[in-house]
């Protein structure tokens, strides 16, 4: 009989990630602090699932990403919008012991979270005995600027929990996520995992995996897609402001794979935009979908997916459909 398989995922992978954590994001992770998961919405809802009761409060950032609203709506909780400005979420003394965000990158819009928000956010924390998760999705790939530490670098209650995942730097196949967890919820979090989960999957891949990480494959391979994406991520942007500028203004993004652009007219053209779009084959998500109230109309396109030239005949056809209607 083969050996039993960890709860938390294989062990030499979650030594890895903190080796990979510690070197990167200045995160003074440990193994043994690690759990890995199908993916890192797998880990945001058995996170929901364990800290957030029915009926209680969890602040999300307005837009963020509809899946943590639906996990703590599948929870019984209640989503407590956060606002965003330039700087990233607003901080209040929210009643609540639980909250959501995106620091490095907040989804959808790209805005990096202030040091100064981020010592907030910690001391809300620590007066409200509260946990923060954090999603770190794709700050992986950054065009320019210095990263910011994660909050998890910063945390020195033990307030955080820290979600990564392999999705965007390998490819989406690979349903490998893994949080940073607090001494206080490894051995919960570890637990549920095993009830959910008797035996982990992808056991084979999360060791290739690790060898891959170990012998330094994936700094390298880190390394050639930032410059990759990097240069389509330029040529978009720079298109998009010459062809379209009088329709949309894209936000500022030094990292990610996903820009996030305002609509500068009425709801009403936007939407007559968006079919005449699709007529000529140009499809965007509406940001609409992330928002947990209503707001002002914006767009999020993606462009890791398609090569550059690709990227461009996509511009000038939204630039015909503009000229449909």
């Amino acid at each position: 009989m083969g050996e039993a398989a960890a709860p938390a995922g294989e062990p030499e992978l979650r030594a890895a990630i903190a080796a990979h954590l510690r070197r990167s994001r200045g995160i003074a992770a440990e193994a043994e602090h690690i759990c890995l998961f199908n993916g890192s919405m797998q880990a945001i809802t058995l996170l929901t699932q364990l800290l957030l009761g029915e009926g209680e409060p969890a602040v999300l950032e307005n837009p963020c990403y509809y899946g943590i609203s639906r996990a703590v709506a599948a929870c019984g909780g209640v989503s407590v919008p956060a606002a965003l400005d330039g700087d990233g979420i607003v901080p209040r003394d929210w009643d609540a012991r639980l909250l959501f965000v995106t620091p490095g990158r907040q989804f959808p819009t790209g805005v990096v979270l202030s040091h100064a928000r981020r010592r907030e956010l910690l001391a809300w924390a620590a007066r409200r005995n509260a946990v923060i998760v954090e999603d770190d999705y794709d700050s992986e790939f950054r065009w320019g600027g210095r990263p910011l530490e994660p909050l998890k670098a910063l945390d020195r209650e033990e307030r955080v929990v820290y979600v990564g995942s392999f999705s965007k730097t390998m490819f989406a196949a690979l349903r490998v996520g893994y949080a940073v967890l607090p001494r206080t919820l490894v051995r919960p979090v570890a637990s549920a995992k095993a009830l959910y989960e008797p035996v982990p999957p992808a056991r084979l891949e999360q060791r290739a995996l690790a060898r891959f990480m170990r012998t330094g494959g994936y700094e390298r391979h880190l390394r050639r897609m930032r410059r990759h994406y990097g240069a389509k991520q330029e040529a978009f942007r720079r298109c998009m402001e010459q062809e379209l500028g009088e329709l949309f203004r894209l936000r500022p993004a030094d990292a990610g794979l996903l820009l996030y652009a305002e609509w500068l007219r009425s709801p009403e053209e936007y939407q007559a935009f968006r079919q005449a779009a699709a007529g000529r084959g140009v499809l965007f998500r509406d940001a609409a979908i992330y928002r947990i109230t209503p707001g002002p109309p914006a767009a999020c396109f993606a462009f890791s997916h398609l090569d550059e030239l690709t990227l461009i005949e996509g511009v000038f056809r939204m630039k015909a459909a503009w000229g449909d209607i």
